[in-house]
């Protein structure tokens, strides 16, 4: 991810330093700001850009009239205060619309959005790239990569994730994690476990071995999981 190269724009500096400080988080460096569209405009005729962090409501020409000006888009986010500008937002085809004041968390949902779209553009690739996750953890975001993935227990507010590498204390419900997942890998077998179906061991007394560990499979789900093994 480190080599996406990023524009944000916006006439609030507040707003551009936190895009910034979130995108020095993920370990971007090649960011270039601009407080106007005009500014923005010309920088995008100079500079090749991937993904272009847009605020709607600025003096002089507004992010819609930016768009409207460019023949060739990078991937856009919206950023901006107001909600009511979301349907146009998404007539432009644009790949996210963040509502300011926004978290990490959503931020980082908005990068492993334009991380997929990046990889799955057109052009000359020697090697596919390692699907990543980045994991908020303890104040610190750690990349994982998803092959390393075994399973996810939930601990009422919080999940831990195995990964062949170790383990990971997360703020986030299970639900929510098993969202971001690949549906075809990974099934939630119980209120408490997601897993990963490329590392189960054996299925014995109703629990998905996984390595020395025995998660249950809830009744509920057991049919539908044969289905999904072939038994």
């Amino acid at each position: 991810m480190t080599d996406i190269r990023c524009l944000v724009v916006d006439d609030e500096p507040l707003a551009v330093d936190i895009v910034v400080t979130y995108l020095h988080h993920l370990d971007i460096q090649a960011i270039n700001t601009a407080n106007n569209a005009v500014e923005a405009f010309q920088q995008l005729q100079r500079d090749p850009i991937d993904l272009l962090f847009l605020d709607i409501q600025m003096p002089r020409l507004t992010g819609f009239d930016l768009l409207k000006s460019l023949p060739h888009r990078p991937l856009v986010v919206i950023t901006t205060a107001y909600r009511d500008y979301a349907v146009e937002g998404f007539e432009w085809d644009v790949l996210d619309y963040l509502v300011k004041p926004f978290s990490l968390a959503r931020f980082l949902q908005t990068m492993e959005k334009a991380t997929r779209a990046l990889q799955t553009a057109p052009g000359p690739s020697p090697a596919p790239p390692v699907p990543t996750l980045f994991l908020n953890t303890d104040r610190h975001l750690t990349r994982v990569e998803i092959d390393s993935i075994l399973y996810i227990e939930s601990l009422r507010d919080y999940i831990r994730i195995f990964t062949t590498a170790g383990d990971y204390l997360c703020h986030q419900s299970l639900t929510d994690f098993t969202a971001r997942l690949p549906a075809d890998r990974f099934y939630r077998v119980h209120r408490s476990y997601t897993i990963a179906l490329d590392k189960i061991n054996q299925i014995r007394q109703h629990c998905a071995h996984i390595g020395s560990k025995m998660i249950p499979i809830s009744r509920a789900h057991r049919q539908d999981l044969y289905r999904r093994l072939g038994k």
